[in-house]
């Protein structure tokens, strides 16, 4: 069996030898499990809940601890991090998961690794880095019904012996597919 690397700890070890309740995704493992973004977590990790508040506002629960909160001050019960890095405004659960090393979300108190904010637990997203001897690309797009049209891109430069430069991005476009009768627009329309 393949052995899978996390730093749930601040260092580099097995997932086995962790000693807290973790679930770790790599890119390829996303793909297989159909986990496209963070409310899809929920499909595959016990004790997750995802739900959407109001304002553009998310609350993402580990083992019943969250953010109930519409005000911006409130603290949140569960940690967003990005390559261990604190986010504390973001849209991370809106966008969809590309060009990741791992995801990794850690269940139970986290305050002692993680600092505040982390009662609940901790999600870690760790984008991919470079890579120093190969070039690397990769494109997709989907076309699908309310004129979806969906991109992702990636590129990766080696630079020399010691640098590398690694470029990803990704678009979507959707017409809206609720029908507002008082101004004839379409609502639930995404361009991102």
């Amino acid at each position: 069996l393949g052995t899978v690397l996390v730093t749930t700890q601040k260092t580099e070890e097995s997932i086995q030898d962790v000693p807290i309740a973790v679930s770790a995704f790599d890119e390829d493992s996303l793909d297989k499990m159909q986990l496209a973004g963070g409310p899809d977590l929920v499909k595959s990790i016990p004790n997750v809940n995802f739900t959407k508040g109001n304002f553009t506002s998310y609350n993402f629960r580990i083992r019943g601890i969250g953010i109930d909160a519409v005000s911006t001050s409130a603290d949140n019960g569960v940690g967003v991090h990005q390559n261990d890095v604190p986010l504390t405004s973001n849209s991370l659960f809106e966008a969809e998961f590309y060009d990741i090393e791992r995801v990794e979300v850690l269940r139970g108190p986290q305050g002692t690794l993680y600092g505040r904010n982390a009662t609940g637990g901790v999600f870690n997203l760790i984008t991919a880095k470079p890579v120093l001897e190969e070039f690397q690309a990769d494109i997709s797009a989907t076309y699908g019904n309310y004129n979806t049209i969906k991109t992702k891109g990636m590129i990766n430069v080696p630079l020399g012996e010691t640098a590398a430069f690694r470029l990803a991005g990704s678009y979507l476009s959707r017409d809206g597919y609720v029908d507002n009768f008082t101004t004839g627009n379409d609502s639930q329309a995404k361009d991102a």
